[in-house]
């Protein structure tokens, strides 16, 4: 039971693919535990994760599916190493200008703010109303008021900005603005020494050239001690710690100063970093933030240069406009060329690759026609050639595969055609007569045939047609189909011999000839008769060893339709018990030895003369042992007729 419970689990795990699928199963199974109202912090971990996983997948999908052409990824690595380099050195460029106005901007009005602070403490240092006034007559705006009680929260020595009740006359009831005060403690109560700022947006404004937006927020309790900034400066200078500025969200009054500035596109306005002063509510004491945010654009900056009638550009201003307008837009230019240039060489590379992706694809289905154009003469359109040359070598390949299958299957019809002309000797019960044919590895027009006559004997035929492959072996059906024809009972052997010549004569070129040993045998009496028109000679094995060359003259069939019965002789004779009359093709005669060599008749009459219990066994095995084990290269025919 534990066994198949194993099994059980193993296939469903093979099933499920849960190495793959896991990520699914975190977010299925952890994203319903995460909500309300179970809320369990380990399972939305736990679907965060298989979330992320998922997410990471599909990009990896994207990536491929975006990235899969070569020049996608050429275009993206363009992108990566120019396009992107250039944008962020200018937003870094830009983001440093914007920074360092900002701070220009932020140090003018601080230095005016301090120097304005520094005069006020001084005129407080006056011990008469006048005397501080006459101080302070440079910068206009300047009262003193007395007081015999501070607000709660207000030092007595308080010297600082302050938001209090508006001092102008014409302002409205509960109006309140921004001034400079010095506290002074006198007899029987405390003098209060106040300077106007509304010069302060003045300055900022024409720092900037645009509007400035002024905002009131009550400062973050703590803040003044917790969050400090270290400036380090080099030099003899010594470092100074800096408190940061941070308001809470709820403003407490906004006003504006100046014009907004108007421009689109290249010369649309923009804020510059906001400047914080701290502030003190006089009423409350409470500490608070003032935000001035200058606003600015190109042409107010570059109208800088001249921003009054006594003021004028120099010649060394217009040759430094100049000389860094001519820089830039020869950078623009440049880097727009590298584009473009590094555009089409993505291009150009991405549609050769292309070509050679296309051309191999097309390659591997079996079009072998395939060839792809070479552009330029780079690396790649030296593969493109060599993808072609690889391309030529295939078809040709294919060529030569497809010739050598036609000439394969022409060569097994051949064979097959070769093989079924051949009698079935257990058929015909021939004790007596022992044939076989070893076949080469081109199909040569050899054949021998066995016909039963009425009166006991046997015609007996063993020919080679001249030439190779299908034609050889249909010419050898010929002669078997006109062989069958005669009446060999009637006719004898020459007579036999001359018709077939004459009817192949009549059909055949002469260069088209075949050789062949024909005639009869009595298997009981052991009475021979055959004529030999151009075949090797035949060898007499007697039961005593002795072997004797029968080689009666004779033409070969289809050389002569005049001379070709003149020319044979007709050799009979008896075995007697244990003689062996023997036939061959020149498939033996000639079949070679690795170093050249033939076997040739007079090792074959050797053989012959040796002992033997299976004479076709012996002879056979002596030629392969010859060859040894070599293909042939033409059909071995043997017949061996024996008593």
């Amino acid at each position: 039971m534990s066994q198949r419970a194993k099994d059980l689990i193993r296939r469903g795990w093979a099933a499920f693919r849960f190495r793959r699928h896991w990520p699914w199963v975190l977010v299925v199974l952890g994203l319903p535990l995460a909500l309300k109202p179970v809320g369990s912090g380990c399972a939305a971990f736990l679907a965060w994760i298989g979330a992320l996983v998922l997410l990471g997948r599909a990009l990896r999908w994207v990536w491929d599916r975006l990235l899969f052409r070569v020049s996608r990824r050429l275009w993206m690595i363009l992108a990566l190493m120019s396009v992107l380099p250039v944008v962020a050195m200018a937003v870094m460029l830009m983001a440093l200008s914007w920074l360092g106005l900002g701070a220009q901007v932020s140090r003018s009005t601080q230095q005016t703010l301090a120097a304005w602070e520094e005069a006020l403490r001084s005129a407080n240092g006056e011990a008469s109303d006048a005397a501080a006034l006459q101080v302070l007559r440079t910068y206009g705006g300047a009262w003193v008021d007395h007081t015999r009680q501070l607000p709660e929260g207000m030092d007595a020595s308080f010297v600082g900005m302050v938001w209090a009740d508006s001092h102008d006359a014409d302002a409205e009831a509960g109006r309140k603005d921004t001034y400079l005060r010095a506290v002074r403690k006198e007899a029987g109560g405390y003098r209060i020494l106040s300077l106007n700022l509304g010069v302060l947006g003045d300055r900022a404004q024409a720092l900037a050239g645009g509007q400035v937006v002024f905002q009131l927020t009550p400062r973050k309790e703590g803040r003044e001690r917790e969050e400090k900034l270290q400036i380090k400066a080099g030099g003899r200078r010594r470092d100074t710690e800096t408190p940061i500025l941070v308001g809470q969200r709820e403003t407490l009054a906004s006003w504006t100063k100046g014009q907004a500035l108007r421009g689109s596109g290249l010369f649309a306005p923009f804020n510059l970093p906001p400047l914080a002063f701290p502030i003190v509510d006089w009423a409350t004491g409470r500490p608070m933030v003032l935000t001035a945010t200058p606003e600015t654009n190109l042409y107010a900056l570059f109208a800088g240069f001249r921003s009054g009638d006594r003021q004028a550009l120099s010649e060394g201003t217009v040759k430094a406009i100049i000389v860094v307008s001519l820089v830039l837009m020869g950078l623009l230019m440049a880097q727009a060329v590298a584009a473009i240039l590094g555009l089409v060489l993505a291009w150009s590379l991405g549609r050769a690759v292309n070509d050679l992706h296309g051309g191999v694809k097309r390659l591997s289905l079996g079009d072998f026609s395939t060839r792809i154009r070479p552009r330029g003469r780079d690396q790649v359109a030296q593969l493109s050639s060599a993808f072609n040359e690889m391309a030529g070598r295939l078809q040709a390949a294919g060529i030569e595969r497809e010739e050598r299958l036609r000439m394969e299957e022409e060569l097994r019809v051949a064979r097959e055609v070769q093989m079924r002309l051949l009698p079935d000797l257990e058929a015909l019960r021939l004790p007596s007569v022992r044939a076989a044919i070893l076949p080469a590895l081109e199909v040569a027009g050899d054949y021998y045939d066995l016909f039963p006559l009425p009166d006991g004997s046997l015609a007996f035929l063993i020919l080679d047609v001249s030439g190779k492959g299908t034609s050889a072996a249909f010419y050898a059906a010929e002669t078997k189909g006109v062989l069958s024809a005669l009446d060999k009972q009637t006719l004898g052997p020459v007579e036999v011999a001359d018709r077939l010549n004459a009817i192949w004569c009549q059909g055949h070129d002469r260069r088209l000839f075949l050789t062949l040993a024909y005639g009869t045998f009595h298997p009981r009496t052991g009475q021979y008769r055959f004529v030999r028109a151009g075949h090797p000679c035949a060898f007499l094995r007697g039961a005593d060893g002795r072997v004797a060359r029968l080689h009666p003259r004779g033409l070969g069939v289809g050389l002569s339709a005049t001379r070709f019965k003149a020319s044979l002789d007709l050799c009979e004779g008896v075995l007697e018990p244990g003689d062996s009359l023997i036939f061959y093709t020149d498939g033996l005669s000639e079949a070679q030895a690795p170093d050249g060599s033939f076997y040739g008749e007079d090792r074959l009459e050797a053989l012959l003369a040796g002992p033997s219990e299976d004479l076709q066994a012996t002879i056979l095995a002596n030629v392969m042992a010859f060859t040894q084990d070599r293909p042939l290269a033409d059909d071995l025919t043997l017949l061996i007729l024996k008593r």
